[in-house]
């Protein structure tokens, strides 16, 4: 019961977010600084929503001067930087806010751009191609 619920959750979201025309927010760094919880992950080619590991703390720490932290049981995984930017999504083919982190796709040798999207406490970085991944994210208060 608990993983349809994070699945309608999930599909829900990224509809949302989808279906909204979006314009780039100036205090997007702003608004996602802080820590943010990993609840599920959608996508691939069979759709497929996968719920957070019941037991496993993942997170996500955005801090100033655009660092990031990746934090998986309370232990420092990954650092770096990211950057935000705009990149033409393929959900709403508007420009929307994307990020990118010290990562660079293994195919195209280019930053990997990820479409951000933020609604309150609710966080959505998802792969801008066909078949590919959504997080989503809770700010952890």
């Amino acid at each position: 019961m608990k993983v349809y619920f994070l699945a309608i959750i999930a599909f829900t979201t990224v509809g949302f977010y989808a279906c909204e025309k979006q314009k780039s927010d100036p205090n997007i760094e702003q608004k996602i600084i802080g820590k943010w919880e990993l609840k599920s992950s959608s996508g691939g080619f069979a759709g497929k929503t996968i719920p957070a590991e019941e037991g496993k703390s993942s997170v996500l720490a955005f801090k100033s001067k655009s660092t990031y932290q990746q934090i998986e049981n309370g232990s420092v995984v990954k650092e770096g930087k990211y950057v935000l930017s705009e990149v033409k999504s393929i959900y709403s083919g508007q420009l929307e806010t994307a990020i990118s982190f010290n990562e660079t796709d293994p195919i195209s040798k280019e930053q990997r751009k990820y479409v951000l999207g933020l609604r309150n406490d609710s966080l959505l970085i998802s792969d801008n191609y066909y078949d590919g991944y959504s997080k989503f994210y809770l700010r952890v208060k």
